[in-house]
């Protein structure tokens, strides 16, 4: 639903008439939501486990997030043409409702016992 949230924000672009910055805005939801996903779900997995195992699985997901930004960013600069502006909005679109997501899903989780994130062994 956050990822969704954040595709919506994006609607300008995706319904302009300029397909360069429809496509770099894409690519940069794309480049945010797919490993914020990914991460998210690995990190509600490790949640209440060993530290070792939770801090793995955030500075992966970060770690591939900034290298799919920076990459992207690099191409986005190559294209030009208000490319870096749509990418930005993207990588903004999807980065922002999921890190807020997340942050209030671990709050939330921290605080009520019975969802599954108590300490294991």
């Amino acid at each position: 639903m956050a990822a969704a949230i954040g595709a919506v924000t994006l609607l300008p672009w995706f319904l302009g008439d300029d397909q360069l910055a429809s496509a770099w805005a894409a690519k940069g939801l794309l480049a945010m939501t797919i490993p914020g996903i990914a991460g998210g779900a690995w990190l509600a997995r490790e949640h209440g486990r060993s530290a070792k195992r939770f801090l793995v699985a955030l500075a992966s997901g970060f770690v591939t997030r900034l290298i799919l930004a920076a990459v992207s960013a690099f191409f986005a600069a190559r294209a030009g043409n208000g490319a870096g502006t749509a990418l930005l909005a993207g990588l903004a679109a999807g980065f922002v409702p999921l890190m807020i997501f997340e942050m209030v899903w671990f709050v939330r989780a921290r605080s009520v016992p019975g969802l599954g994130t108590e300490p294991r062994s």
